[in-house]
């Protein structure tokens, strides 16, 4: 036996893995892997929350600056007695870009599975490089007679993540149906979930101060 061993380097005596053993630890990986993955996604998913919230941070600053600019007037340009104007809504979106981001990433929430923009060339929700990609903005919606000024919207929401109050699934969500991120007229922002929004598309408290 001494000379086996010093031949072939092993003893026959000792034996293989079984295939039960094999199989055991075959599916012991495969718990771990399960266990993983959803960890890993959730961190993936908090991690796209947080830069979800700074794009939304810069896009709350970029409109104070621009009704600082504007007599205290958030972006809106739409013809007198109109709530809602496709032409103007591209116009004042994409100038809203040029004057004080000049960065179409902000315009894009990491949880978002459509392209990020590579300029901002339109407010269309169904074409590319689109301002509204992947957040709406609650200013475009007024009717100018009616404001909307930056002083008289003490909480209200400026922008936010597309759809986040929709409790079944759609396609224009960043989050799932959890809910969505907000920025707030004071410039904070916020996560909102989808029990406390106003509408499907119209975070709180968005009513407070809509009368159209």
């Amino acid at each position: 036996m001494n000379n086996y061993k010093q031949i072939y380097g092993r003893d026959p005596r000792r034996r293989a893995f079984t295939l039960v053993e094999l199989l055991v630890v075959i599916g012991i990986i495969a718990l771990l892997i399960g266990i993983l993955i959803p960890v890993l996604a959730r961190a993936r998913e908090t991690a796209h929350r947080t830069a979800c919230l700074s794009n939304l941070r810069s896009l709350g600053h970029a409109m104070l600056m621009y009704a600082q600019d504007h007599r205290d007037r958030l972006p809106n340009t739409n013809p007198p007695g109109t709530a809602k104007d496709y032409d103007s809504t591209n116009y004042v979106l994409v100038a809203l870009n040029d004057r004080y981001l000049r960065s179409a990433g902000v315009f894009h929430c990491p949880s978002d599975r459509d392209p990020i923009p590579s300029a901002i060339e339109t407010a269309d929700y169904a074409l590319p490089n689109s301002a509204r990609v992947s957040y709406d903005f609650y200013s475009i919606f007024w009717v100018p007679e009616e404001g909307p000024k930056l002083t008289s919207l003490q909480d209200a929401p400026l922008a936010w993540d597309l759809s986040g109050g929709f409790p079944k699934p759609d396609p224009q969500q960043n989050h799932g149906t959890q809910g969505g991120n907000v920025v707030i007229s004071d410039g904070h922002a916020e996560w909102q979930p989808q029990a406390q929004w106003d509408d499907g598309n119209w975070p709180h408290p968005a009513n407070k101060y809509y009368t159209n």
